[in-house]
């Protein structure tokens, strides 16, 4: 199966797909002030996703990681244009059309390929946040799914959320 690539290639699909999360009301005006809450929810994932991870529980180490994650980017949301949106797609396409994730801050994040930092990119941040939700959604949706999780991957996964948590959190 051929993954398909949902990323707005340009300027005009990434405008498209901005006002398409709006006019699905996909966002929801919150007081920037609350970013705090979101950021909070996040460590607190985190930490949960490690305690797991320890527990050899990962399955949920994955669940938790991803959505620390979430919870991150939501973060930013809130405290740069107060609002947040439950549609992870929604999250991403705001972040990239409001440029808070710029191509700078890209070349410094890794989430899941190795790339060197003249190649990664804001549409590249997207597709790793995006494989991290759809291993998410596999482990939350299919049962048995946890039986194929491997100590390693999700160990690769919740390291590189944490580095990762690092340069997101200075954007605060």
């Amino acid at each position: 199966m051929v993954k398909k690539n949902r990323v707005p290639k340009t300027e005009q699909a990434m405008d498209r797909a901005f006002l398409n999360c709006q006019t699905r009301k996909k966002f929801r005006d919150v007081e920037k002030s609350q970013f705090s809450d979101y950021l909070l929810r996040a460590q607190k994932d985190l930490s949960s996703a490690e305690r797991d991870f320890k527990a050899e529980d990962f399955h949920w180490a994955r669940v938790k990681g991803y959505q620390a994650l979430f919870y991150l980017l939501n973060a930013l949301l809130v405290k740069h244009l107060g609002y947040f949106s439950k549609d992870h797609g929604c999250v991403i396409v705001a972040l990239m059309k409001n440029e808070i994730i710029t191509e700078e801050t890209a070349g410094k994040i890794n989430l899941l390929a190795e790339r060197t930092l003249k190649h990664a990119n804001s549409r590249i941040i997207y597709d790793d946040i995006d494989e991290f939700r759809i291993q998410r959604n596999f482990a939350l949706y299919k049962p048995k799914a946890w039986e194929d999780v491997k100590k390693e991957d999700v160990k690769a996964e919740l390291d590189k959320i944490k580095q990762n948590f690092k340069i997101l959190v200075s954007l605060l």
